[in-house]
């Protein structure tokens, strides 16, 4: 059960593809918030988004190694332009 919304809110959870940051990510959606997501291959991102399509969930994922300073902002800014600007991480 959802007590709070964040209808309008877009957030960026990592290595959501499946597992924890799936089910975080889930939550949040579950709550209004719009759900961008990276991980380390384009196979884990396509796996994530099949994933979250059969929950009815729309959400953007982006193949990102976090480990990469460079990396990451680049995906900042691609997230930034293409979705908008990130309310939560």
């Amino acid at each position: 059960m959802i007590n709070f919304s964040l209808e309008g809110k877009i957030a960026l959870v990592t290595g959501a593809s499946y597992g924890i940051g799936f089910a975080i990510a889930t939550a949040y959606a579950e709550a209004g918030a719009t759900i961008v997501f990276n991980d380390i291959n384009q196979t884990l991102v396509d796996k994530g988004i099949a994933a979250y399509k059969e929950k009815g969930i729309n959400a953007h994922g982006y193949v990102c190694d976090v480990t990469d300073e460079d990396a990451v902002n680049k995906f900042i800014a691609q997230v930034t332009e293409e979705v908008g600007v990130l309310d939560i991480l």
